[in-house]
């Protein structure tokens, strides 16, 4: 019984809130319901407009109008032959050199171990110097000679 008295005074109470929705609009308040939508009456007077129309005769002025047009000439078109020239000579044929020699092999190794170890003494010009010189003592090492 106590959940049906709830249930109807929820229903109760929306309707009571509700209420104010379904009034109309005071007079004076711009309405925005059917009288809103409400046909309205409009009257239109017309006048008559009198308008005054003259006629006179078109006055006509003979001029002598000269009118210059494009001048179309037709010349021939005239194309370039392609002009060949004779084949490029061939490049040269590569010359085999024969093996690299182990010398060179050495020399390249000998200066490469020499500058590294070169590199480890000095310091500033001093380090590029024995950098150089290691270079140099290396491959006439590494050469065999």
């Amino acid at each position: 019984m106590n959940a049906r008295k709830m249930i109807l005074t929820m229903a109760a109470g929306t309707l009571a809130a509700a209420a104010p929705a379904f009034a109309d609009p005071p007079r004076w308040a711009p309405a925005h319901g059917y009288r809103h939508n409400a046909e309205r009456v409009v009257v239109v007077k017309r006048r008559p407009v009198v308008r005054e129309v003259v006629v006179r005769e078109p006055v006509v002025v003979r001029r002598t109008v000269i009118v210059e047009r494009p001048v179309y000439v037709e010349r021939p078109l005239y194309f370039e032959r392609p002009v060949y020239y004779a084949a490029p000579p061939a490049p040269p044929a590569p010359v085999y050199a024969g093996p690299v020699s182990d010398r060179a092999l050495g020399t390249l190794g000998g200066a490469i171990i020499g500058a590294a170890i070169g590199s480890q003494f000095g310091g500033g010009n001093g380090r590029t110097a024995a950098t150089a010189i290691g270079a140099v003592v290396g491959g006439v090492i590494g050469s065999g000679l």
